[in-house]
């Protein structure tokens, strides 16, 4: 019986830190150039996407066994993926950093006063 009510209070407590993360991530500072959180796609994303499928055919083609044009060419593609999401990451990494950090403002919130039930401070 007591396990269940530990295992309870542990799936309440996750369930308030993913609330107040997702508080943070919504409760976040618009930039000042109002734009949302996901960033327009620029130049530098398509960049990234082109040298991530050169690099993945590139690095499909130099095995030393015969590759497949089939092979090089789902190796680009996984490469222009890696390419576009590295890409994205770099160019929303001002509105994602203001949104990381309003959401771990509110997530210790959350931990501390989950500290302070555990661990209660007697004054008197």
């Amino acid at each position: 019986m007591n396990s269940l009510r530990t295992l309870t209070s542990d799936v309440s407590y996750f369930v308030r830190l993913i609330q107040a993360g997702w508080d943070g991530v919504t409760s976040a500072p618009k930039p000042a150039d109002n734009s949302s959180l996901t960033p327009a796609l620029k130049p530098a994303v398509w960049a990234a996407t082109a040298i991530g499928a050169a690099i993945g055919a590139w690095s499909a083609s130099r095995q030393r066994s015969r590759r497949s044009g089939y092979s090089v060419a789902m190796s680009g593609l996984i490469g222009s993926v890696c390419g576009f999401g590295c890409g994205m990451a770099w160019a929303s990494r001002g509105t994602t950093g203001t949104a990381a950090r309003s959401a771990i403002r509110e997530i210790n919130i959350v931990r501390d006063l989950r500290w302070l039930e555990k661990n209660p401070i007697d004054y008197a």
